[in-house]
């Protein structure tokens, strides 16, 4: 069964719950197999340019395993696509998330001399991506001539997948 919900006030605060949920349980449902939602940022300029980029990611956490596992892994995982303007110099960008809640904060690089289009993945931790889920993280590019900068907001679309 696949659900989707567009983002209003009500759907942030049911994708908080529900990774609440998901991260306190430790192990999904029965029937929640795969959890996910797209995120993305519009990268505006802060200085150097008047040139905007953006930035989009799926998050998605699965249980490796089935009911014959007891206590599967959890993973989470952000796949994510940056597309920028033509700046003059290497261009370098980080995903930042704030601290909270007894967690540090925490500096991810997303690529190193990116081009105009640069994606990739990498495994994030449960509290960080509860932390991107209430709007704490930040996208940052910086150049030699120019930074571009970005809150990272959810778009509630949540997935609900079955076992095959």
């Amino acid at each position: 069964m696949i659900r989707t919900r567009t983002r209003t006030a009500g759907t942030r605060a049911l994708l908080v719950g529900l990774v609440m949920a998901a991260i306190a349980s430790g192990t999904a449902a029965a029937a929640m197999q795969t959890l996910g939602f797209r995120v993305h940022a519009r990268l505006a300029p802060t200085a150097g340019t008047t040139a905007v980029g953006r930035f989009n990611g799926t998050i998605t956490k699965s249980t490796g395993g089935g009911a014959a596992v007891p206590r599967a892994p959890i993973h989470w995982q952000l796949t994510w696509l940056l597309r920028l303007p033509a700046l003059h110099g290497s261009e370098a960008a980080a995903l930042r998330i704030a601290a909270g809640h007894g967690a540090p904060a925490v500096v991810r690089r997303l690529c190193k001399s990116c081009g105009t289009t640069a994606g990739g993945t990498m495994t994030l931790t449960s509290s960080q991506v509860f932390r991107i889920a209430q709007s704490n993280g930040t996208v940052v590019v910086r150049t030699a001539s120019a930074t571009l900068r970005g809150a990272v907001k959810v778009v509630a679309d949540i997935t609900v997948l079955p076992p095959t």
